[in-house]
């Protein structure tokens, strides 16, 4: 699976966003993380670095999962947990 990647702006991180994406890549040999203006891309995932999440979302008809400092897609996610649950959330969308 493709996954898009949109990072927020950084303008007030409570966690290390770059970080979590290396600890992404690291944990998960079946999803293939690309930057959010490659194409052909299965699942669009927003790390934004704060609750306010006010990452611009670009032009993408197709699922998305959104990964705050406190929760994945709304769900409220101990920091710790982050990663896991995020990769879970694309799981789901995993259809091959």
């Amino acid at each position: 699976m493709r996954v898009g990647v949109k990072f927020c702006g950084s303008c007030n991180p409570m966690i290390n966003t770059g970080a979590l994406l290396r600890d992404l890549k690291a944990r998960s040999d079946s999803v293939e993380f690309v930057g959010w203006a490659d194409e052909g891309y299965d699942v669009l995932l927003i790390l934004s670095g704060c609750e306010k999440d006010c990452a611009t979302r670009p032009p993408f008809t197709g699922p998305l999962v959104v990964a705050t400092n406190a929760g994945v897609n709304r769900w409220p996610v101990p920091a710790s947990d982050i990663p896991s649950a995020i990769l879970a959330a694309l799981e789901a969308y995993d259809v091959g």
